[in-house]
């Protein structure tokens, strides 16, 4: 062979991948080699710092995918049964870029900014948006959460959910109990002094749904994934006291886990 090399795509057999504003997917290719004519090393492989980001945020959400709970297809729920066809994830980043983050619901688009990968809290966070979209096969009616919303200030029941429902999904998966923004700065989702009270706070319904899935459904997330692909509650109220009953068996409503919504300022 005259010459050889391997290119890696930052794609996920049509999964999810990040890409630049003109919708190029972030592409890695090793050194060339020529005249092979045996077994040869390529050598150490690694992006340039100006793209390394990117990979950083496309390993990432392996997280989420590796415990997504879809045993009928490689998708990202059982709403999509043939694995040639899943729904797929776009991620925007430039290592210049000031858009982000968010997640745009009509285009499947997660939009960060430049330094936004270095929190996997917050990549995992926003993929958590379009986790729910393909778990209730369409996105829930909720209030616009504004650029003044705050974590653990009241806010609206159904802001509270979605949000916390993303936030959840990061620490979930990142096995702790915070998030942590890119520069380092993080919060502990444990209801503490200065915080609102109730269900329309985001960090209340974080840490509730993490004590839930922790302490009382298990030890893991699975029943209430099954149970998110058949029902679409628009707040943790409807999430907790209408659907949980629902599942089968039943997702405990009881006084166990009542303790832990009380430990978080929700009372039921």
């Amino acid at each position: 062979m005259s010459s050889m090399w391997v290119r890696f795509n930052a794609e996920s057999t049509k999964l999810w991948r990040v890409n630049d504003t003109r919708g190029a997917t972030y592409t890695l290719d090793s050194q060339t080699l020529h005249n092979v004519s045996s077994s040869a090393s390529l050598g150490v492989i690694k992006p340039s710092s100006d793209t390394a980001r990117a990979w950083h945020a496309f390993d990432t959400v392996n997280l989420l995918w590796w415990n997504r709970d879809n045993p009928a297809s490689i998708c990202w729920s059982s709403h999509e049964t043939d694995g040639n066809h899943c729904t797929e994830l776009n991620i925007q980043w430039t290592d210049t870029s000031t858009d982000g983050p968010y997640y745009d619901i009509g285009s499947h688009t997660i939009h960060l900014s430049a330094a936004d990968p270095d929190s996997e809290h917050t990549v995992l966070h926003e993929s958590g948006h379009f986790f729910m979209n393909r778990l209730f096969n369409g996105f829930p009616s909720y209030t616009i959460c504004t650029s003044q919303y705050i974590y653990n200030r009241a806010g609206s029941g159904t802001c509270a959910w979605v949000e916390g429902f993303a936030d959840a999904v990061a620490a979930y998966l990142l096995g702790d109990y915070r998030y942590v923004w890119p520069n380092g700065t993080e919060m502990s989702f444990a209801y503490s002094s200065g915080w609102s009270t109730g269900d329309q706070v985001e960090g209340n319904v974080t840490g509730s749904l993490l004590d839930l899935w922790r302490n009382v459904d298990g030890g893991n997330w699975n029943r209430t994934i099954t149970l998110l692909t058949s029902t679409a509650p628009s707040t943790f109220s409807e999430y907790f006291n209408t659907d949980r009953p629902k599942a089968g068996p039943p997702l405990s409503t009881g006084w166990d886990a009542l303790s832990y919504l009380r430990s978080h300022s929700i009372q039921y």
